[in-house]
């Protein structure tokens, strides 16, 4: 350490060897560490728009983070929501597509096929992405989706869509299986009207062809048509009533006018004898359709119906049921009014206050956040959730007709409830939700890309240093170093050991 020196001159040496030292050593931590100074207050006027470079730096590369994970959840989401489309096509394809031919379970092919890709897509719909199940709405740390078992057969004392779906079954039917409506007649007049009830086929509509038969209806409340014979009608000419069924779906019944005595399966009444007698043909051979009818088309409406009943539970929703007995019930309300305790399929977030895609959001901007959240029991996926579980219930006998015709009643019906038009474009369109909040994503990540470019040369240009213009100045300062010290070392016998 070199001591205080005697002299003007002495001092003034001494105090430029040291601030040369120390500019020396300042230089080379600045080569090694690339930065024009250590601390923000070494950078004078310039700490400032350092440090707001540096948090809009950080800023920046935190809304990319975020995108980058949210990214994730989505790529998952839009490939569960890609095989689902693909799954309701499989078995609608596979219901129509299939041959009544029944395994050694009692089910079809097509059954089976459909009852393994309902546990496929459970399992889709409990995909989890980083330790969140990206279907659960807000609750992410829920699994959204009971079991395939427990949903059919229920758990724990409540019912499960078995139970649902045959009360469901028992209750549109009616007693008589005519599908909770009245057939009479009353000498020249047939009169047909619904039941005040919730369930059962309703009157839609009735046209004739007939001559000698006025017809009037549906009116009044309930719903009534009359059909009034005032003589003979034509042989052929043709009765047509339309019905609406449980699920939405329709059926047309049509009556034929035949001479002699009829076969009540071939649809025809009998115009031999009275019109009395001819009211009378009508009424037998409308009940005898209407029960075959129920057997077959509304069974498959009901079950589908009832099945829907279950699934569809968004908005804090809890799954219908039929209040009472079945047979006799006029309405359907919740599992809670009916008294009658039921799986909740769905056991994530279900919140009516909070759309599903706001369940998840992110923030990608200043002030700018994209929602992408799901549910599994939105209408979409749960509705098709619904005709899957339902044609995997039902069982049938190979060797019956009557089964034949109900099964391929009821296939038919999952096969346009399934198709492209009334599911798969449905379902697409939560991806096509999702996949515009993705797009927007990426738009925002490429602006970040090219502003954190910006953010970090206009750092460097603040906080780092020309690495050849240090080394210049270290050569020079070294050189002045060596000269300073050679004339203090001639005035003071100096040794460089010594100055260091």
């Amino acid at each position: 350490m070199i001591g205080t020196l005697n002299g003007y001159s002495s001092s003034v040496m001494m105090n430029v060897l040291k601030n040369n030292s120390s500019l020396m050593q300042d230089l080379t931590i600045q080569l090694s560490t690339g930065k024009k100074a250590q601390t923000y207050g070494g950078l004078g006027r310039d700490a400032g728009v350092a440090l707001d470079f540096r948090a809009q730096i950080n800023a920046v590369e935190g809304y990319q983070t975020s995108i980058q994970q949210a990214q994730l959840q989505i790529s998952m989401m839009n490939l569960g929501l890609e095989r689902i489309v693909d799954m309701g096509a499989e078995v609608s394809g596979s219901a129509s597509g299939t041959e009544y031919d029944i395994t050694s379970n009692n089910k079809s092919v097509a059954q089976t096929t459909a009852a393994t890709l309902v546990k496929e897509m459970i399992g889709i719909l409990n995909t989890e992405v980083d330790g969140d199940f990206v279907f659960s709405g807000r609750t992410t740390d829920v699994v959204p989706a009971i079991s395939y078992d427990r949903i059919v057969y229920g758990y724990a004392g409540e019912d499960g869509l078995l139970t649902v779906t045959d009360e469901r079954i028992r209750a549109d039917a009616g007693a008589d299986g005519l599908g909770r409506l009245d057939v009479t007649s009353a000498g020249t007049t047939m009169t047909l009207s619904e039941e005040v009830t919730d369930f059962g086929y309703k009157l839609s509509a009735v046209t004739s062809t007939l001559d000698n038969v006025t017809v009037t209806g549906p009116t009044g409340s309930p719903p009534t048509i009359d059909v009034d014979v005032t003589g003979v009608p034509e042989a052929n000419q043709i009765l047509s009533f339309t019905f609406d069924l449980p699920d939405g779906s329709t059926e047309v019944i049509e009556l034929t006018a035949k001479t002699g005595s009829s076969d009540a399966g071939d649809g025809a009444f009998s115009i031999t004898g009275t019109p009395t007698d001819i009211a009378t043909s009508i009424r037998d051979m409308l009940a005898f359709q209407l029960s075959k009818n129920v057997s077959t088309a509304g069974e498959a409406a009901s079950r589908i119906q009832g099945s829907l009943d279950f699934y569809m539970t968004a908005a804090n929703g809890e799954p219908m049921r039929v209040v009472g007995t079945p047979e006799t019930a006029t309405t359907l309300d919740t599992a809670t009014a009916a008294s009658k305790p039921t799986v909740s399929w769905y056991v994530g977030d279900n919140d009516a206050s909070v759309s599903a895609r706001d369940t998840a959001k992110v923030q990608i901007d200043n002030r700018i956040d994209v929602s992408y959240g799901a549910r599994a029991n939105e209408d979409s996926i749960a509705r098709q959730l619904a005709y899957m579980t339902a044609l995997s219930l039902p069982t049938y006998d190979q060797d019956s007709d009557v089964d034949k015709g109900r099964y391929t009643a009821f296939a038919d019906a999952i096969s346009a409830g399934l198709s492209s038009v009334r599911q798969g474009d449905v379902v697409k369109t939560t991806l096509t939700e999702i996949g515009v909040a993705s797009k927007v994503m990426d738009d925002a990540d490429s602006r970040h890309s090219t502003s954190l470019g910006m953010l970090l040369t206009a750092l460097e240009e603040k906080e780092g240093i020309d690495d050849e213009e240090v080394a210049a100045k270290i050569m020079t300062i070294k050189t002045t170093i060596e000269a300073s010290y050679q004339a203090a070392a001639m005035m003071y016998d100096l040794s460089l050991t010594k100055f260091i």
